[in-house]
Parts: C-alpha cells; sequence; structure tokens
C-alpha cells in the first residue's frame, strides 16, 4: 500500500508540475498572438520584406540546431505549419500595400 501511495503522489505531482509548465507554455503563445495582431496592421511592404528574410533565416538556423535531436513527427508539422501561417500573414500583408 505504501508503494501505491508513493506512486501516486509522484503521478499528481508530475501532473501538477506539467499542467503549470502548460499554462505558462500557453500565456505566452497567447501574448504573442497579440502582439502580432497588434503589429501587423502597422507594416509596411518593405518592412514586411525584411522581416520575410529575416524570419527564414531564424527558423533555418533553430531547425539545423535540432538536426540531431529526435522530436515527434507532431512538433515537426506545427513548426511547418506555424511558420508558413506567419509567413503568409506577412505575404498578405505586404500584397496589401501594393
Amino acid at each position: 500500500m505504501k508503494n501505491t501511495n508513493a506512486l501516486l503522489k509522484s503521478l499528481t505531482t508530475l501532473v501538477a508540475s506539467n499542467s503549470e509548465t502548460i499554462s505558462s507554455f500557453g500565456a505566452q503563445i497567447v501574448v504573442m498572438g497579440n502582439f502580432l495582431d497588434a503589429t501587423f496592421p502597422h507594416l509596411t511592404a518593405a518592412q514586411c520584406a525584411k522581416i520575410t528574410k529575416s524570419f527564414r533565416h531564424e527558423v533555418e538556423r533553430t531547425m539545423s540546431l535540432m538536426d540531431d535531436v529526435p522530436l515527434p513527427a507532431e512538433y515537426h508539422s506545427m513548426l511547418l505549419a506555424q511558420t508558413n501561417a506567419l509567413l503568409n500573414m506577412l505575404h498578405a500583408r505586404s500584397a496589401a500595400h501594393r
């Protein structure tokens, strides 16, 4: 019975820790989304072009750092989806100025 209680306590601690981490990460995502929503309307076509170039470079740099790190397919899928979403937003904003 002691082992069961100790295991349950460990699992409870793990779940609480993961919940806090996920909540913190979620808050960061909300803030970044709000920041993008607030700044995108103010970007010029030239700024969009510069940001696109810099963003592509940073994504490529980050991906090269992860070449030797095994990550789940879901990670790569979400990274690609979010990267493309931001690039599409930059392209649309730039096109709106033409």
